[in-house]
């Protein structure tokens, strides 16, 4: 699994998902802290 800085509040976030999408890699991330959710696409 994969972490990553929450854009709303610095905490971590959990990967959640990793899908393709137009030949790329996208990861869904959710907030361990504060629920929020957001992508990265690689």
């Amino acid at each position: 699994m994969i972490s990553s800085l929450c854009p709303e509040c610095d905490g971590f976030g959990e990967q959640i998902a990793k899908r393709a999408a137009d030949g790329k890699t996208v990861f869904d991330f959710e907030c361990t802290d504060c629920g929020h959710e957001w992508s990265l696409t690689l």
